[in-house]
């Protein structure tokens, strides 16, 4: 390595190391200050970023209802639009929903009490394990003494965000759908006009990449909870047990590796309450371990590449990596843009590779 060279890695050390110093030393004096700036943030991020995923769900059929039924009012479209949402969640809920809310009603209300006395059953012939758990909890235990205001103020937060919540995700989808490419106009308007066209050219590259992303998982997680209810009814579990957590680890599918394992956990102990129903009896446990990790493998290795596309397709650490980092910083609603921001932060460094090599 050149003299050059060494000089210009140890003055990028040293502005990491001193802009890091300075972060540390901000969070310290405004520590308050950013928790509240934090809280607010992701009170908007978490409604927007859900109502970004539906909105390039139904991104298809916008585009079908002015392209194939020439229907140039895009206010209208949008109202069609929101009507064929709505329609076809009812459907939705009418026919796979109200069989899944039963079975996770019936799950938290019958199965996990038959789980927890299985697993019960199981730690008294093991003693060893029984002290390991209760050491476990000890460790993780929450403070039965809390007082009973504390514990009210905390619903009352918990009920109004999920109201505001549920009064946003309608109102972002509405102005995503109607004013979108008005709003990338208005962004590009105030860039300086040298670097316009630069703009422009990475708006659309990342679009691509989030279209991609979001439609892609979404009919990712749709045949996975199809493929992963066949496999439960192979296995001999009822026809809404089936469903129920077919479309569980279908859904937890959004947070790859980490979702299917904590999916994979809710049958696996359920099917220690019901052995002799189940194909291999009190073996189904490994058969539902191995066949998940080879659908995983058919999921992560083939499907998903084919319908996402490799401008998607990431590094599994810098997918981990993102989950965490996004996640820590928006919670719920970074986990679920975590890969569209990553895969924008790819786009832009390819772009700029591209103009270097030119």
């Amino acid at each position: 390595m050149s003299k050059e060279k060494r000089v210009k890695v140890l003055q990028n050390l040293g502005i990491i190391t001193l802009t890091l110093i300075s972060l540390h030393y901000l969070n310290e004096l405004f520590s308050t200050q950013l928790l509240i700036l934090k809280t607010a943030i992701n009170a908007i991020v978490l409604p927007f970023g859900i109502a970004l995923f539906i909105s390039y769900l139904l991104e298809p059929i916008m585009i079908q209802l002015e392209s194939r039924f020439k229907l140039s009012n895009r206010l209208l479209n949008v109202v069609l639009v929101f009507l064929i949402l709505i329609f076809l969640s009812g459907i939705f809920l009418y026919f796979v929903g109200s069989i899944i809310y039963e079975q996770a009603i019936r799950f938290l209300d019958v199965d996990w009490e038959r789980i927890l006395a299985t697993v019960q059953v199981f730690l008294d012939q093991h003693p060893a394990l029984q002290d390991a758990v209760n050491s476990f909890q000890q460790l993780f235990s929450l403070d039965q003494t809390s007082p009973l205001i504390l514990n009210f103020f905390n619903i009352l937060k918990s009920i109004t965000g999920l109201v505001l919540v549920l009064v946003l995700v309608p109102v972002f989808l509405f102005f995503l759908l109607y004013e979108k490419e008005t709003v990338f106009k208005g962004i590009v308007s105030v860039v300086p006009v040298k670097y316009k066209h630069h703009v422009e050219i990475l708006g659309n590259r990342s679009n691509e990449v989030i279209r991609k992303y979001f439609n892609g998982r979404f009919l990712v997680m749709f045949i996975m909870s199809i493929i992963f209810t066949i496999m439960f009814l192979v296995f001999g579990f009822s026809f809404q047990k089936s469903l129920f957590f077919g479309f569980i680890l279908g859904f937890l599918d959004i947070i790859p590796y980490i979702g299917s394992f904590v999916g994979i956990m809710i049958p696996v102990l359920y099917s220690f309450t019901v052995p002799e129903t189940l194909l291999f009896g009190q073996w189904s446990f490994i058969g539902l371990i191995v066949l998940n990790i080879i659908l995983q493998g058919f999921q992560g290795g083939l499907l998903q590449p084919y319908i996402m596309g490799k401008e998607v397709n990431m590094h599994p650490l810098l997918v981990l990596s993102s989950f965490i980092f996004f996640g820590s910083l928006f919670g719920v609603s970074g986990v679920i843009l975590a890969i569209p921001i990553t895969g924008i932060i790819k786009v832009t460094f390819a772009y700029f590779k591209e103009l270097n090599k030119t």
